[in-house]
Parts: structure tokens; C-alpha cells; sequence
């Protein structure tokens, strides 16, 4: 069930596209001073003042994030877990020699599911930054394949700020700018702190107001 969403229009402009050029990021991640973990030291008030770091780098999410993220991973693996156990147990019950090998690959994959819900997160958080500048914004995600999207701020057309039951509960939301006239029409950040969200939106698209013709 999705979430509520807080939605905002661009004043009329150009057609817009989006860049997606699918190419590594070989530079390393940079943004706020990292803790121990790897997370901000000063948490979401590493995100605020949005307005005042254009040109500033590249910015790391919130990381209460990495928290909603494991809990979606945990969830999905709820079923998979669930369907391996029905056919292990069905083929105990039938007996035979693949019986012999599933006691020891139902608990690897249940193992291996675990690992998966908690590093991942943890791995995509580090890696997922976003760039403010006079031109637009800049998103690069990704682990194995990196993506970097740019979009112009005289290209958005419409704005969405999403939150789902696990993003309300930690109090981070998913920004979505949609642009028309191109190959992608939309392009999301998830992971922001929810006023940082709104402050990023209301920058883009104040300028981008002030940029139409």
C-alpha cells in the first residue's frame, strides 16, 4: 500500500529530458563527514540549509534510510523463505537423495538472504549521492553498475514527495521529478530526511521558475 504523496508543478517549460549515461563513478564517495559507520556524524542535520551548498559537492542521503531499507528486504525475503521451506519439507516427506542435500541448502539460502537484507543497504547508502548546482541536479546510484541522472531545473515539469508506512515511521520520503519530451520521464532520490525533500523540491523548482523563458 503506497504511501501519501505531496505533489508540486514546474511553471510551463521546455521539453525535458534526463541524462543516464550508465558509466562507473570512479570517484570516491564524498559529501558530509562520515562516523564510524559510514553515516553522517551530525545525522540529518548534515542535509539541512540545502539552498546554501550549491556547488558544494556531493551529498550522502539520510542515513536512517539504511534502516527502512533493510526492513523492505527483510519483508521480501519473507515469502522466498517461506516457498523454499513448502518444497523442502514436500521433498523430506518424499524422501530421496535430494532430500539428503536441501538440510543443508535451506538454511544457506536462509543465511545468505539475511547477509543480503543487511549489507545491501548499508552498501547502496554509501554509494548513493546526489549533487545540487546553478544548472540542476545530479543523482548517481548503483553498486556493481553505476548510474548518474542530471536534470535540469528549467526541465521539471512536476514534483512528488512519497512516503510509505516505513518512511513515515522513520521520517525520511522519496522525492520524484518528472519531466516530458524524453526517454525518462521520471527520475526519484529516495532516502532524504522528509524537510530536506520539500527544501530540495522548493529549490529546484524556485529555480527553475526563475530560469523559463
Amino acid at each position: 500500500m503506497s504511501g501519501p504523496s505531496d505533489s508540486r508543478e514546474a511553471p510551463d517549460s521546455p521539453d525535458a529530458s534526463s541524462a543516464d549515461d550508465g558509466t562507473a563513478d570512479r570517484r570516491g564517495p564524498a559529501g558530509a563527514p562520515a562516523g564510524p559507520d559510514g553515516a553522517p556524524e551530525d545525522g540529518g542535520r548534515a542535509h539541512a540549509h540545502i539552498e546554501d551548498d550549491e556547488g558544494g559537492g556531493d551529498r550522502a542521503v539520510d542515513p536512517r534510510t539504511v534502516a527502512v531499507w533493510r526492513w523492505v528486504a527483510l519483508i521480501g525475503a519473507v515469502p522466498i523463505a517461506a516457498a523454499a521451506a513448502v518444497f523442502t519439507i514436500s521433498m523430506l516427506i518424499a524422501g530421496g537423495p535430494v532430500s539428503d542435500v536441501l538440510w543443508i541448502a535451506y538454511p544457506v539460502l536462509l543465511v545468505a538472504l539475511g547477509l543480503h537484507a543487511w549489507w545491501y543497504p548499508a552498501a547502496r547508502y554509501r554509494r548513493l549521492r546526489y549533487r545540487l548546482d546553478p544548472i540542476g541536479i545530479t543523482i548517481t546510484d548503483g553498486i556493481l553498475w553505476r548510474t548518474q541522472s542530471s536534470l535540469a531545473r528549467v526541465r521539471i515539469q512536476h514534483t512528488d514527495i512519497s512516503q510509505g508506512p516505513l518512511q513515515r515511521r522513520y521520517g525520511v520520503a522519496t522525492l520524484k521529478l518528472y519531466t516530458a519530451g524524453s526517454r525518462f520521464t521520471k527520475i526519484e532520490l529516495p532516502g532524504l530526511a522528509y524537510d530536506d525533500a520539500v527544501q530540495l523540491r522548493d529549490r529546484l523548482l524556485e529555480a527553475g521558475e526563475g530560469d523559463a523563458v
